[in-house]
């Protein structure tokens, strides 16, 4: 995927969550550091987006949504 691919993508990810916003903006920087970072660069970003992606999973869990139902599914 090149550096324009990925931009478009992350301009197309909803933002209305703050997020969702940071994850955004790692993957346009993600594509900086592989041009112009170092190793240690890329790790880092790595982890954050890594971590982003946790924090996302976590708050998009069921339990996380007031009104679910476990029994409704």
């Amino acid at each position: 995927m090149t550096r324009k691919d990925t931009t478009m993508l992350a301009i197309c990810l909803p933002d209305d969550d703050p997020l969702d916003a940071l994850a955004k903006h790692c993957i346009v920087a993600r594509d900086l550091v592989d041009e112009a970072g170092t190793t240690v660069m890329r790790r880092l970003v790595d982890l954050l987006l890594f971590e982003i992606g946790v924090a996302i999973a976590e708050r998009d869990q069921p339990e996380h949504h007031p009104g679910f139902s476990r029994l409704a599914s």
